[in-house]
């Protein structure tokens, strides 16, 4: 199914644009900035506050002299499982070394001990190279860098992504505001909405960032790659969407039972950490994470971790005297669009960035503090290969018309789906399973094909295609590889150390 919703774009108010941005977390803002700097026109749409707002832990650079990118390069590909795309991850550690310079000169203030940066060390990183704003760097970054689209005058839209328009080449978009739905005709489109790791029941991201940004791309005609891969935090505060940054570990917080024993090394990487914390609770235990070694070594929690004491203090819970409970949750969509390391999908003027990509720079599991990274490296990469394609690209005057006249309603909840993915699909998997998810993500497409095409179906319609692609790309990797753990094949196997790659025509046809 090309098309979802029922349109015809000559009876819809109609805009013009170059250069249209979805999306306003790091990656879409580093893009609308270094395209303005260079002379262009790009405007930004975007439906509200989104995961870079809510990182709490901080940005990794290769500063200190005695640190190297090489050496965060070592540990990127360790924690990845050597999945990584090494020409994409060389880029990431050595031109995020510049990228951490154009975000002070943007306005933000990174934490200082005298002139030197502070940084400090989270887990699989082999040297204290994460930089940070106390335990809200992502607001830090997310106000500076929107305050300077504001100073550029760079045009704000409120609304959301519903279609991508263009068969061989991106001719244009449709989105919605109040209730209606607008056409805007542009020669680009960057994609910047966000992950997925909100379709399963236990996650840490805002209800606003849904992952039906990559079902749209997928509809229009992009590849997902890795999709399998969705990074667990160990550490989200229990019964709510709240994480516990990693950053507390890293200071010298432990991971303790109801017992009081500590049962992980807690700087190993997530997924390890994760499924350490997923066993413990599999034993009708309860998992803590305890703050108090760090006033005993001198950390005041209310200074370095405020935005976390506070929270905490609002639900009852006083991490200075008790231990806190935590679950883990799903955080990070690893997969994602399939792009370049310029951003260009498969779709000529159809160009994605950030968390609704796979750059391939995070492999088989995110290295901490690598996200943030990410979104301003292929931000600022982006950008300049746009102003230069941009000359290639031709507007069309064309008009679009999808007729649908169905009536049905779809056969299942969004809460359905995200209990499914959580029960089958979740930190452990196997073949059984899988295919029980399989079968119900297909019964409940067939009825979607058939509702209506109303904007929340719609929704609904893309966040089960993403669901589907990950439920094949799980199935399709018989090996336990980083945060893709398979208890039916619980061991690393070299034939399996490539991508995958999930096409529209496997699922939509």
């Amino acid at each position: 199914m090309r098309y979802f919703l029922s349109f015809d774009t000559s009876r819809l108010p109609t805009e013009e644009a170059d250069i249209v941005i979805c999306g306003s977390g790091i990656g879409g803002l580093t893009a609308a900035i270094v395209l303005k700097e260079l002379g262009l026109s790009p405007l930004l749409l975007t439906r509200g506050i989104g995961n870079t707002y809510y990182s709490q832990g901080g940005i990794a650079g290769a500063l200190h002299p005695s640190d190297s990118p090489y050496v965060h390069l070592l540990d990127t590909l360790r924690a990845g499982r050597y999945l990584n795309d090494e020409k994409a991850t060389e880029i990431l550690v050595n031109d995020g070394v510049l990228r951490i310079a154009d975000l002070e000169r943007w306005g933000v203030n990174f934490d200082r001990e005298g002139d030197a940066y502070a940084t400090t060390t989270e887990g699989g990183h082999s040297f204290p190279r994460v930089l940070k704003v106390k335990d809200y760097t992502g607001r830090e970054i997310y106000t500076k860098l929107l305050r300077k689209v504001e100073e550029l005058s760079i045009p704000v839209l409120q609304g959301e992504l519903q279609e991508i328009l263009g068969e061989d080449t991106l001719q244009g978009l449709i989105y919605s505001c109040e209730g209606r739905l607008r056409f805007i005709r542009a020669k680009a489109l960057i994609l910047a909405t966000g992950g997925a790791a909100s379709m399963f029941r236990h996650t840490s991201n805002p209800s606003k960032v849904r992952g039906d940004g990559i079902g749209i791309a997928f509809r229009a005609g992009a590849s997902i790659k890795n999709p399998e891969f969705v990074q667990f935090h160990p550490t989200v505060l229990k019964g709510t969407n709240l994480l516990i940054s990693e950053a507390v570990r890293g200071e010298g917080a432990y991971l303790i039972d109801s017992s009081g024993n500590r049962f992980v090394d807690e700087l190993q990487p997530r997924d390890v950490v994760a499924r350490a914390i997923f066993n413990v609770l599999k034993h009708n235990q309860e998992v803590f994470l305890d703050l108090r070694p760090l006033i005993g070594k001198g950390i005041d929690l209310k200074n370095r971790f405020p935005t976390i004491v506070s929270f905490l203090k609002e639900r009852g819970i006083d991490p200075e005297r008790e231990p806190i409970p935590v679950v883990p949750a799903a955080h990070y969509y690893i997969g994602g669009v399939e792009v370049d390391t310029s951003g260009r999908t498969s779709l000529a003027g159809l160009y994605a960035v950030g968390e609704c990509t796979c750059t391939g720079v995070h492999g088989a599991n995110r290295l901490a503090s690598n996200s943030l990274l990410e979104g301003v490296v292929f931000g600022y990469r982006v950008a300049y290969r746009l102003y230069l394609d941009v000359k290639f690209l031709k507007k069309n005057s064309s008009n679009f018309k999808n007729l649908r006249d169905a009536q049905g309603i779809p056969g299942f909840s969004f809460e359905e789906l995200k209990a499914l993915m959580w029960d089958k699909v979740g930190l452990e998997r196997n073949e059984e399973e899988l295919l029980k998810a399989k079968r119900t993500l297909l019964m409940w497409f067939e009825s979607l094909k058939r509702a209506e095409p109303s904007v929340e179906n719609r929704q609904l319609f893309d966040i089960l295609l993403v669901a589907l692609a990950t439920v094949e790309g799980a199935l399709s990797r018989k090996e336990s590889r980083g945060v893709h753990y398979r208890s039916d094949y619980p061991y690393e196997r070299e034939v399996f150390r490539r991508d995958t790659l999930v096409n529209p025509e496997h699922v939509l046809e």
